[in-house]
């Protein structure tokens, strides 16, 4: 009698927020302490999450998020807040970008 083959699990296993984050719809870094982020028009930024500040003027603010390094680059750009890891940013923003990774070469 033949039996059949096995048929190997070629699923990913996946970790727990994910699973809870594909179930509730709810995105993956946000249930492992990740950043939010609420854009108010285009004049002012709201960020959750923020672990410090590497670059500050007042044309780019680059910002340690969890996971990357949050860039906003502008004009006439200011921190109107900053507390437990929640920064309000205001000014004329042209550019929202995020490098993946810690900080690579912070100023200090």
């Amino acid at each position: 009698m033949k039996y059949p083959k096995k048929i190997k699990n070629t699923h990913e296993k996946r970790s727990l927020p994910e699973l809870i984050s594909k179930i509730a719809d709810i995105p993956a870094d946000l249930l492992s302490g990740g950043m939010t982020l609420e854009m108010r028009g285009r004049n002012e930024l709201l960020l959750c999450g923020c672990r410090e500040i590497i670059e500050y003027s007042d044309t780019i603010i680059r910002i340690q998020q969890p996971g990357c390094v949050a860039c906003v680059i502008g004009r006439r750009l200011e921190m109107t807040s900053y507390s437990e890891g929640r920064i309000i940013v205001r000014g004329e923003m042209d550019t929202l970008d995020f490098c993946g990774g810690e900080a690579i070469g912070k100023k200090a």
